[in-house]
């Protein structure tokens, strides 16, 4: 029996009203422009991007992701998002080995929190990528925090991704890369295409046809919603397909992602308060230790590596500078700076910060 695999079915407890705080044009679920018609030009936009690998071991299977999937799956996400003129800026590459968190990483867990308070870099306009097993019984592939909780909950910020789906990987039919694509969409405000299945605003968004549920394989030519004159969105990143049946972001979503870009994923100046009307104010860095701190559960260590790579789709070979300037670093347990001040970390969970999946 065919196996739903991809990041679970949406949770009900996350509305459209999250990205209509800041103006954001609600759109519907009367699709009136061809999804494979060309995106209108919009400004280009960057994201860097920081991998921290959570593995138990240094096998593939024990989720020590190599270096050219990273590139790949580098290349994937650039390749995916080049018609909606976003790219992606490859930063650096850290390595921690914790059984503990590889296996139970969890959205809101105490892995989860130890972790990325810990490793988690920059501010909302910055993309922090863990890879992790999560629980072996799952069906989850990936989530995703959506661009509104930033303020609320910043350290939760990011996407945590199972390992196996990256390119290369050892997932059946979710092994090409476009999990992560998925999770972007949402990092950058998109919806599922089924959301709300055929009725109401559904994804917010004016191109994607209606979708009554989330389409498994690549079931080519369904309809699923009655009286429906337009296939399914299969080919849509936002839908559930296997990776080999995607293949783009509608016109539509590429503007909305702009639009929520802006709205909270920007740095901007100052606003002066006597003449424009008040904005979110800007996300500020979180000071961040680099060491993992000793625990009677399990001990740890991390490799920190930024990879030299040419100018183009796999991003940029500019090295983090809080990294070790030989381009590899490994601490231990109990190495930290006790004399090291660190911000106190936000973890507040609600329905509004849960993750998408």
């Amino acid at each position: 029996m065919e196996e739903t695999l991809r990041r679970v079915r949406s949770t009900t407890r996350l509305e459209a009203r999250d990205l209509d705080l800041s103006g954001i044009a609600p759109g519907g679920h009367n699709a009136t422009v061809n999804s494979t018609a060309t995106i209108v030009p919009l400004e280009p936009v960057s994201f860097d991007v920081y991998w921290h690998v959570i593995y138990a071991n240094e096998t593939k299977e024990g989720g020590y992701v190599s270096d050219s999937q990273i590139m790949e799956q580098m290349k994937v996400i650039n390749d995916d998002f080049k018609s909606a003129n976003i790219s992606w800026n490859f930063k650096n590459i850290t390595r921690v080995e914790n059984e503990d968190w590889f296996v139970n990483v969890w959205p809101g867990s105490p892995q989860e929190q130890e972790m990325k308070a810990k490793y988690h870099k920059g501010d909302s306009t910055v993309l922090n990528i863990f890879t992790a097993q999560f629980n072996a019984t799952t069906k989850t592939l990936g989530f995703a925090s959506l661009p509104s909780s930033y303020l609320r909950a910043p350290l939760s910020d990011g996407l945590l991704i199972k390992h196996t789906t990256l390119p290369a990987g050892s997932h059946p039919n979710y092994n090409h890369g476009r999990t992560m694509t998925h999770e972007l969409g949402h990092w950058l405000g998109l919806y599922h295409t089924f959301e709300g299945g055929c009725e109401g605003v559904g994804d917010n968004v004016d191109d994607t046809p209606p979708e009554a549920s989330e389409a498994v394989g690549c079931p080519v030519g369904r309809r699923s919603c009655p009286g429906s004159e337009m296939d399914d969105p299969i080919h849509n990143f936002m839908d559930y397909s296997w990776d080999t049946c995607m293949t783009h972001f509608t016109p539509g979503q590429a503007v909305r992602m702009h639009e929520v870009i802006w709205a909270y994923r920007t740095k901007r100046p100052p606003v002066d308060n006597s003449t424009t009307a008040a904005t979110p104010p800007a996300a500020t860095s979180t000071t961040i230790s680099t060491t993992i701190s000793d625990s009677a559960a399990s001990s740890s260590s991390t490799r920190s590596t930024p990879i030299p790579v040419e100018s183009g789709d796999a991003g940029s070979s500019e090295e983090d500078d809080s990294e070790d300037a030989e381009g590899e670093e490994k601490e231990h347990a109990g190495d930290e700076d006790e004399d090291e001040e660190q911000d106190e970390p936000r973890w507040y969970y609600d329905d509004s910060d849960y993750p998408y999946y």
